[in-house]
C-alpha cells in the first residue's frame, strides 16, 4: 500500500514537473473584424521554463505578408508566472489595405534551453483569420464641399532659424564694415595709396624685432619658427616702407626689388645675408648655431634702422632732392660684379 502511495506521489510530481516544462505560444487579436487602413494589434506571448533562452524575433522587415504591414513594433517585456516560467510578450500594431479575408500568418519564436545550446526550436502561433472591410459611407447624407486647407499658425520654433540666419549676417555686414571703417591707407606725396599697416611700418617692425628677442624663441628650441618670424617681420616692413609686395615674394625676387632703392652695400648684406640663412633653415633643414640666431636678430635690427634712415634722407617727401642720389659704393660694387660676370 505504502509502495503504491509513493508511486502516485512520484507520478503526480512528476506530471507537475512535465506541465512546469511546457513551452506556450499564443498570438491574439481584439477582433478578427479589421477596417483598410485603420490599425489593430497583435499581441504575442511564449512561456518557456524558467532558465531557457528565447531568441526574440525583432521583426526587421515591415510586412507580416503581403496583404498584412507593420507600422509600430511595441517593447519587449519578460515576466514569471507562479510556476517559475518566463512569459515574453510584445505587441505588433498592424495594417492591411486588402479588403474580405485575409489570413494573418503564424509566427514563429525561437527558444531554446540554454543560451550555450546550438539546438534552437521554433514555436508558431496559429494563424487568424481575419475580415477586412472598407470604411462605412452614409450615402443618406448631403455632399459638402471640400474644406480648404487652414493656415496653421506659425511657431516660434519655425520662425527661430530664419531670426538667428538675419543675425548672423547683420554681425557678418558689422564686422566687415568695421574693419573696413578702421582700416587706414597711407599716401604718398603723388597721392599713391601706400599699403601697409595704420602703425608706420617701421615703428611695428622695431616693436616686432624687439618682442622676437624678449621671447628668445630660439633658445627654447624653435629655431624654424624663430626664422619664419624674423623673415615675416622684415617683408612686412620692407612692402609698408618702400612698397614692395615682399610678403609674396620669394628671398631672391625681394633682394632683386630693394636694389633700385639704392642702400648702402653693407645695410643691403645684411638684409641678405640674414634672409639667405633663414631659407636654409626653414628650406634645407640647417641647423643654425645661438650665434648665428643672435647675429641674424641684430643685423635684421641694424638693416632696418638704417634702410629708415636711407628712407627719410632720400625717399620722404621732406628729404632734399640733391640727396635722392644713387649710393655710389652700392654703384660701384654693381659695376663690380658686371665686370666679373663679363
Amino acid at each position: 500500500m505504502k509502495k503504491y502511495v509513493l508511486f502516485l506521489i512520484f507520478a503526480l510530481a512528476a506530471v507537475i514537473g512535465l506541465k512546469a516544462q511546457q513551452v506556450e505560444v499564443e498570438g491574439k487579436v481584439e477582433s478578427t473584424d479589421v477596417q483598410v487602413g485603420k490599425p489593430f494589434t497583435l499581441d504575442l506571448s511564449l512561456k518557456v521554463p524558467y532558465g531557457w533562452f528565447v531568441e526574440w524575433n525583432d521583426f526587421a522587415i515591415d510586412t507580416l505578408s503581403e496583404q498584412i504591414d507593420i507600422i509600430k513594433r511595441g517593447n519587449v517585456e519578460r515576466t514569471a508566472d507562479a510556476d517559475s516560467n518566463v512569459i515574453v510578450k510584445q505587441q505588433l500594431t498592424l495594417m492591411t489595405f486588402d479588403t474580405g479575408q485575409i489570413q494573418l500568418p503564424a509566427v514563429g519564436l525561437t527558444y531554446a534551453q540554454s543560451f550555450d545550446d546550438p539546438n534552437r526550436l521554433l514555436a508558431y502561433t496559429d494563424p487568424i483569420n481575419l475580415y477586412s472591410t472598407t470604411i462605412a459611407v452614409d450615402t443618406t447624407m448631403a455632399y459638402k464641399p471640400i474644406v480648404e486647407p487652414i493656415a496653421a499658425p506659425i511657431q516660434m520654433k519655425e520662425v527661430y532659424p530664419w531670426l538667428l540666419g538675419v543675425l548672423l549676417l547683420a554681425l557678418l555686414a558689422f564686422g566687415i564694415w568695421y574693419l573696413l571703417k578702421r582700416r587706414k591707407f597711407k599716401v604718398d606725396a603723388n597721392g599713391n595709396i601706400i599699403r601697409g599697416p595704420v602703425i608706420p611700418p617701421y615703428d611695428k617692425a622695431v616693436d616686432d624685432l624687439k618682442r622676437l628677442r624678449e621671447e628668445k624663441v630660439w633658445q627654447s628650441g624653435k629655431v624654424k619658427e624663430y626664422f619664419s618670424s624674423l623673415t615675416d617681420i622684415a617683408r612686412e616692413y620692407i612692402e609698408g616702407q618702400f612698397g614692395v609686395n615682399a610678403v609674396e615674394m620669394t628671398t631672391d625676387d625681394i633682394l632683386e626689388e630693394v636694389k633700385p632703392l639704392h642702400f648702402s652695400k653693407e645695410t643691403y648684406n645684411k638684409l641678405k645675408d640674414t634672409m639667405e640663412v633663414a631659407d636654409l633653415v626653414k628650406f634645407a633643414k640647417y641647423s643654425a648655431s645661438t650665434l648665428e640666431s643672435d647675429t641674424a636678430l641684430t643685423s635684421m635690427t641694424e638693416f632696418v634702422n638704417e634702410s629708415y634712415a636711407h628712407y627719410q634722407k632720400t625717399m620722404s617727401p621732406s628729404a632734399s632732392p640733391q640727396t635722392e642720389q644713387p649710393d655710389c659704393e652700392m654703384q660701384s660694387a654693381t659695376k663690380k660684379e658686371e665686370v666679373k660676370d663679363a
